[in-house]
């Protein structure tokens, strides 16, 4: 497994994602969404939630910049 990661590189769904600092830490998004009403592009992005379904079975939700998209 490399661990090419593409930190600029904007998070899609089914992309392999892992969290910044924890290298053994490996999921696939599932879902994009936005918490908050927003106006302004800039807004939406601070208001992104990322849903990782993890390797072990577990869902949680983080923001785009606690994420990287890796190559494997």
């Amino acid at each position: 497994m490399s661990t090419n990661s593409s930190p600029n590189r904007k998070i899609k769904v089914d992309d392999r994602v892992k969290r910044v600092g924890l290298p053994n830490c490996l999921g696939v998004v599932k879902e994009l969404k936005t918490e908050v009403t927003a106006t302004t592009p800039e807004a939406r992005e601070r208001g992104l939630m990322v849903t990782v379904l993890w390797d072990n079975g577990t869902f949680s939700y983080h923001g785009p910049d606690t994420l990287e998209v890796v190559k494997e």
